[in-house]
C-alpha cells in the first residue's frame, strides 16, 4: 500500500512540473537610451502549449512617465522530442505582449518590475532603466488648453501645435476625433484647413502647424483629454562614403535614392478639473456658460390693431451653440404671438467660436393704444463672475391706432365680414321628428365617457413624474450619467454589433471594450479609460465588486486588447463567444454596481 502511495505522488509531482513547464515567459528591451519623441518597445514574450484560454497581460510598472500604445501577436510552432525512442510532438504557441513607448521629457526612468502570472505559473522579471535623451525628433507635437480649471459648459481652446523636421511630410489628424474627444466633451474644430505659419520659438523662426478645438466639457470631476495621435511621413535620403571613384559624381540626393517611414506622434495627455454648476438657477436657465449679450428690435413703432410687426430678438455669445434657446418675452396679453423663424449661425473672432442665433416673432396687437414692452432677457451662467445672470434688451414703446379692433364691449356692432365668418361656424338644427335629447342625459352617466376620459389623470401624473425626473437629472450630474448607463451601453454595443456584421474584427473588439470601459465609468461616475487594469481593479474593489467579476473584468478587456491589436481569432464562433463573455461581465457588474 506504501509502495503505490509513493508511485502516485511522484506521478503527481511530475504532472505539476510538467503544468509548470508549459508556460514561460521572458523580457527584452529595443534599446535602454533614446531620444524624446522616440518611440522603443518593451516585448515579453509568453510561450505556452495552452490556446484555449486568452492570455492575460504582464504587470508593469512604471509606465506612467511614457505614452504607451499596446499590441499583441501570436504564432506557433512544434517541438519534437525523442525519449527512450519514443518521438513525441507537440505545438507551441508564442504570443508577444508589446508595449510601444514614447517618452515627451529627459531623464533616467526605471520601468518594472516587470511581472507575468498564469495558473500556476510566476514570474518575476526584474526591472531596466531607460535613459531619454532630448533629441529633435521628426514631428514635435506641443497640446495646450487655454485653461485647467473650467466650468461644466465652459469654452475652452485647444492647441495642438504640430512642429515637423526636415523631411517630414503628408501630416494627417485622425479622421475621427468625435471618439477621442466627443465623451468628455461638446467641440469644434476652429479652422477647416490647416495652413503652415512662422512662428519665433526660443529666438528662431520655426514653421509650425497649429490645430485649434473648441471645448465645452460635459461632465464634473478630473477629465483627461486624451492625446491625440498624428500621423505624418519621414522622408531619409541614404547617404554613400564617398570612395574618391569616379563615380562619386552619382552621390547626391537625386540618384541617392530615399526611403519613406510611416510615423505616429502621440500628443501628451491633459488633465484639467471641471466644476459643477452651482444651485439655485433661474427657472428660465437653459445652460448656456459664458459670455451673452441680447438685443430685440422691431419693424415698426406705430401701426394700426390686427396688423403685424416683427419683433427681432438676437442672442449672441461663446457657449455652447445648443444651448440658446428661446429668450423670456415681456408680457404681451394684448397682443398675438406666433412662434418665431430661428436662424443660427456661428463665427470664429479671434480663438473663440462665437454663436449667434436670432428668433424673428410676428406679433399682432388686439387693440389700440400705446404699449411700452419690458425689456426681453435671457439666462445664462457667467464664469467670470462665478454667478448666474441676465442678459437684457431695452425696452420697446409701441403706438396702435384703431385698425381692426377686437372690443369685449357687449354693445359693439359686428362688421358684415365677421357677420359672414361667425355665420360660417352656425349649423342650424333640422326640423322632422327626430327626438332631442333630454338635458337630463349627461355625459358623464354613460360608460363611453369614462373609457374616454379615465386616462386622462394617469397621462398627467405620468408626465409630471417624468418632467421632475428631468429636472432631477439635469440638477445631478453624477446621477444623470448613472441613469443614461443603459443607454449609452445599448449605443455602444450596437457599434459591436454593426461592426461583427462587417466582420471587421477591430473594430467589433474595440466597440466591445468601449461598451464594457464606459459601463463601469457611468455606473460609478469614475473615469476608467485610461486606467492600467491593476488602478481599474482598485476601483472596483473600493466599490464592493467580487473577486470574480474583478478576474473577469481583467480577461475580457485582455481578451478585446488582442482583438483589436493582435489580430485576435477572426471566425464568428470566437466572437459570439467574445460577445457573450462581455455580455456575462455587464450582467454582473450591473447587480453589483
Amino acid at each position: 500500500m506504501v509502495k503505490g502511495f509513493h508511485w502516485i505522488c511522484l506521478a503527481v509531482l511530475a504532472v505539476c512540473c510538467v503544468a509548470r513547464a508549459e508556460v514561460a515567459a521572458e523580457a527584452s528591451i529595443s534599446s535602454t537610451q533614446v531620444g524624446t519623441g522616440e518611440p522603443f518597445q518593451l516585448t515579453i514574450q509568453v510561450t505556452s502549449d495552452d490556446k484555449s484560454e486568452s492570455l492575460p497581460w504582464p504587470q508593469v510598472d512604471g509606465l506612467e512617465k511614457f505614452t504607451v500604445a499596446k499590441s499583441t501577436g501570436t504564432t506557433q510552432s512544434s517541438q519534437t522530442t525523442i525519449m527512450n525512442g519514443k518521438i513525441s510532438n507537440r505545438n507551441l504557441y508564442v504570443t508577444n505582449f508589446i508595449y510601444t513607448l514614447t517618452a515627451q521629457k529627459p531623464g533616467t526612468f526605471q520601468i518594472g518590475p516587470i511581472r507575468y502570472a498564469y495558473k500556476t505559473y510566476e514570474k518575476n522579471m526584474g526591472s531596466a532603466n531607460v535613459t531619454v535623451v532630448k533629441q529633435e525628433a521628426g514631428l514635435t507635437s506641443q497640446p495646450s488648453l487655454s485653461k485647467k480649471s473650467a466650468f461644466i459648459g465652459e469654452q475652452l481652446l485647444y492647441n495642438l501645435r504640430i512642429i515637423p523636421a526636415q523631411g517630414v511630410q503628408q501630416i494627417n489628424l485622425p479622421q475621427d476625433l468625435q471618439k477621442l474627444i466627443g465623451e468628455k466633451f461638446w467641440f469644434q474644430r476652429l479652422d477647416k484647413n490647416v495652413e503652415a505659419k512662422v512662428v519665433k520659438i526660443n529666438g528662431e523662426n520655426v514653421r509650425v502647424f497649429d490645430v485649434r478645438i473648441v471645448l465645452f466639457p460635459l461632465l464634473p470631476g478630473k477629465v483627461e483629454l486624451s492625446g491625440i495621435p498624428v500621423d505624418y511621413q519621414q522622408v531619409s535620403r541614404n547617404q554613400r562614403r564617398r570612395t574618391g571613384s569616379v563615380f562619386d559624381m552619382f552621390d547626391d540626393q537625386f540618384f541617392n535614392g530615399a526611403s519613406v517611414v510611416n510615423m505616429t506622434a502621440m500628443a501628451s495627455p491633459i488633465s484639467m478639473e471641471v466644476s459643477p454648476l452651482p444651485g439655485e438657477a433661474p427657472a428660465d436657465f437653459t445652460g448656456s456658460v459664458g459670455e451673452y449679450s441680447l438685443t430685440a428690435n422691431i419693424d415698426k413703432t406705430s401701426l394700426a390693431s390686427g396688423d403685424a410687426l416683427t419683433l427681432t430678438v438676437t442672442i449672441r455669445g461663446d457657449g455652447e451653440p445648443k444651448t440658446i434657446t428661446k429668450p423670456k418675452l415681456p408680457d404681451l396679453g394684448q397682443f398675438e404671438v406666433f412662434d418665431p423663424e430661428v436662424s443660427t449661425g456661428s463665427a470664429v473672432q479671434g480663438s473663440t467660436l462665437v454663436t449667434t442665433k436670432t428668433f424673428k416673432y410676428v406679433v399682432v396687437p388686439h387693440r389700440k393704444g400705446d404699449y411700452s414692452l419690458g425689456p426681453v432677457a435671457f439666462s445664462y451662467f457667467d464664469p467670470a463672475k462665478r454667478a448666474y445672470a441676465e442678459a437684457k434688451s431695452q425696452p420697446l414703446t409701441i403706438s396702435v391706432t384703431e385698425g381692426k379692433e377686437i372690443s369685449a364691449s357687449p354693445n359693439r356692432i359686428m362688421s358684415q365680414r365677421e357677420i359672414t365668418d361667425i355665420g360660417s361656424d352656425i349649423r342650424h338644427i333640422k326640423g322632422g321628428s327626430a327626438p332631442l335629447r333630454s338635458e337630463d342625459d349627461f355625459l358623464y352617466k354613460h360608460f363611453w365617457y369614462w373609457l374616454l376620459f379615465s386616462p386622462t389623470p394617469v397621462a398627467f401624473a405620468m408626465i409630471f413624474l417624468v418632467r421632475s425626473r428631468g429636472r432631477k437629472l439635469a440638477g445631478d450630474a453624477t446621477l444623470k450619467r448613472k441613469t443614461l448607463a443603459g443607454a449609452q451601453l445599448k449605443r455602444r454595443l450596437k457599434e459591436a454589433n454593426e461592426a461583427l456584421k462587417q466582420r471587421n474584427a477591430r473594430e467589433f473588439y474595440k466597440a466591445l471594450s468601449q461598451a464594457v470601459v464606459g459601463f463601469a465609468s457611468d455606473k460609478l461616475n469614475v473615469e476608467f479609460r485610461g486606467l492600467t487594469v491593476d488602478d481599474a481593479k482598485a476601483q472596483l474593489r473600493k466599490r464592493g465588486i467580487s473577486e470574480a467579476s474583478m478576474t473577469e473584468y481583467e480577461k475580457v478587456l485582455q481578451m478585446c486588447d488582442f482583438g483589436q491589436f493582435g489580430g485576435g481569432a477572426r471566425d464568428e464562433k470566437a466572437w459570439k463567444e467574445s460577445l457573450d463573455a462581455a455580455d456575462n461581465l455587464l450582467r454582473m457588474l450591473d447587480r453589483e454596481l
